[in-house]
């Protein structure tokens, strides 16, 4: 399995966070067996799971971020998943802010 850190606030959810990198809520509680998911500490890492990166890709286009929009929203519209636009973009995390340009792997198909 390949997993990403995250870092949780306060206020964060195990429902919140499972929509920000759009996993679901039983993956991140099987990634994380030590953690008390029901009482989340701010300031506690969580691992997050993502697909292993597929390096099918040939070309990318570019997105550039909208306002309100989260990182689940944009690996939706794009049909492409997290661990594939963080390799892309030669990133170790990712949080995509207004405005801010991503490259956006071309899913063979989805042309």
């Amino acid at each position: 399995m390949y997993c990403i850190s995250y870092v949780i606030k306060a206020g964060d959810t195990l429902y919140k966070i499972s929509r920000h990198f759009n996993v679901s809520i039983d993956e991140i509680m099987n990634a994380n067996p030590l953690v008390n998911v029901y009482n989340l500490i701010p300031g506690q890492t969580l691992c997050i799971p993502v697909s292993i990166p597929g390096n099918q890709y040939t070309d990318y286009t570019t997105y550039v971020v909208q306002e309100n929009e989260s990182l689940g929203s944009i690996l939706n519209k794009n049909r492409i998943n997290l661990a594939d636009l963080m390799m892309f973009n030669g990133l170790d995390e990712i949080y995509p802010a207004a405005g801010s340009t991503l490259k956006i792997p071309v899913v063979p198909g989805n042309e």
